[in-house]
């Protein structure tokens, strides 16, 4: 069983020095690599008929990898610090190929030096010969290591230089959506004003001030409700339904007992994200091409579901019956701002459609992915 480090810990294992983590990393890799060895070397000595014992194989195997344990840091920072690119790679390139034989050379000289200290039998004879022979034998797998290592270091810089720029660049796209989002949102809130403040004109002109004066102290409400979400790109179903709830009031001034509004929400709905003022403007192009049309129309019908992952709003109404354009889907302000919105949030996920209503009026669906304001 594991057991967690405490977080002052971690977080020094995390945050601390280059060189102490590139140490440790060093040590796990040379430890299996430096048994491994010593494996080789004691069951490859005893099959050549050459007697070896284990505790021999022990101090002839490990010195070797136990070296480039401890070098690897220092290596890796060389490799870090003289970068072979573009404007630099002669001075790098030579710095490197010194460096490389240097210890290659070092390496081995301590190979030599340990293993005739503690009387390897293949060490023995003049040091001279000795170290000759197994420079002749090793130094290209030595110096090969090297350049390993410094290659290990380029593909480490170059693969955090690539994140950085990955995340800098998805920073760059978030502001930019969110900025995009926003001049729509301030696109939105005028064009819906607007048309409140057009209301309110028409109930001046038909002499009923009282409702006028009514009308203007619930348009108040609502411009707080707006600021309050300026910043929210997505609000619970039950917010948006307060919001439109708010502005029916101001049309069911306008229009008197003639408008009949029926709200049908799924449990577990009213918590679904979904845009700021997505569902007003499909409500109030409801009202102006179903309500406002036909004299007889009274009815507009809000449905909430969730289906196969999705949210899916439907606003019905009951005017006359709606031909789709061939030219295009309805393009007004207030739908093409959905719809611009919809894709910088969701892309391809998001759909707003308006189809004919059955036997009359229109049906504006709704569709975004399912997501809910918190756990």
């Amino acid at each position: 069983m594991s057991v967690p480090l405490p977080a002052s810990t971690a977080s020094r294992v995390r945050n601390g020095p280059r060189w102490g983590r590139l140490l440790l990393y060093a040590l796990g890799v040379a430890t299996p690599l430096g048994w491994s060895t010593v494996a080789f070397v004691y069951i490859g000595m005893n099959a050549a008929g050459r007697s070896l014992s284990f505790q021999r194989a022990v101090l002839a195997g490990l010195p070797d990898w136990y070296f480039w344990a401890f070098a690897t840091p220092l290596v890796f920072w060389l490799g870090d610090r003289f970068r072979v690119e573009r404007g630099s790679w002669v001075r790098a390139a030579g710095t490197h190929l010194l460096a490389g034989t240097l210890v290659a050379l070092a390496e081995l000289a301590l190979v030599v030096g340990f293993n005739r200290l503690v009387g390897v039998p293949t060490f023995a004879g003049a040091l001279r010969d000795v170290y000759l022979r197994v420079l002749l034998q090793y130094f290209h797998l030595h110096f090969m290591i090297y350049w390993v290592i410094v290659a290990a270091a380029h593909a480490t810089r170059y693969y955090r230089s690539y994140r950085a720029q990955e995340l800098e660049a998805s920073r760059l796209q978030a502001e930019l959506t969110e900025t995009q989002l926003a001049a729509l949102r301030m696109q939105l809130q005028p064009h819906f004003f607007f048309n409140t403040l057009h209301t309110i004109a028409t109930l001046v002109r038909d002499g009923r001030r009282e409702a006028a004066t009514d009308t203007i102290a619930r348009l108040g409400d609502l411009f707080r409700e707006t600021l309050g979400n300026v910043k929210r790109n997505e609000i619970p179903l039950r917010d948006e339904l307060k919001f439109v709830d708010a502005y029916l009031d101001i049309e069911r001034v306008r229009f008197s007992d003639r408008l009949t509004v029926r709200v049908d929400v799924e449990p577990g709905t009213l918590d679904a994200c979904l845009p700021s003022m997505a569902l007003q403007p499909l409500v109030e192009n409801a009202i102006r091409h179903g309500i406002a049309r036909d004299p007889s129309a009274r009815l507009v019908a809000v449905q909430a579901r969730r289906r196969n992952g999705y949210l899916r709003i439907e606003v019905r109404n009951d005017g006359p019956r709606y031909e789709p354009d061939t030219a295009g889907p309805p393009s007004g302000v207030g739908l093409s701002n959905v719809r611009a919105r919809l894709s910088r949030l969701y892309g391809v996920r998001g759909r707003l459609a308006i189809m004919p209503g059955e036997p009359s009026g229109a049906v504006a669906v709704l569709e975004i992915p399912w997501r809910t304001d918190g756990p």
